[in-house]
């Protein structure tokens, strides 16, 4: 999974005497839009579309630990898809994996409906 680099931000001054922004500022503003804008698009985030079957198996998808040699799941809580039914558009949906129970990590995360108003 591609992770999101936000840049530091800088501890020099972000302005000039004259109110302008400092190279140093220029260059955090360039850095850090440029990682959003090639992390999530100039057009902004899109949720992965999956059909219903294919999030049962996200959200039971498991791997080896090597260091453990338990089997993990991976998906991770908070993950969100929109669900595209296959034949019915009134029945899509946006949904978010939350925990399934306490015993979490060690049980599958489930997925519910994000209720949209």
């Amino acid at each position: 999974m591609t992770q999101v680099r936000i840049p530091n931000l800088p501890f020099e001054k972000m302005v000039n005497e004259k109110g302008e922004p400092t190279s140093s500022e220029m260059t955090f503003r360039q850095t850090l839009i440029t990682g959003l804008q090639k992390y999530f698009g100039e057009e902004g985030l899109v949720m992965p579309t999956q059909t219903p079957l294919n999030l049962t198996i996200i959200q039971n998808n498991q791997f080896p630990n090597q260091s453990t040699g338990n089997n993990e799941f991976t998906c991770n809580l908070g993950t969100m898809i929109y669900v595209q039914h296959p034949t019915d558009y009134t029945l899509d949906k946006v949904m978010i994996a939350v925990r399934n129970s306490n015993d979490y990590p060690n049980s599958a995360p489930i997925f519910k409906t994000v209720t949209l108003t």
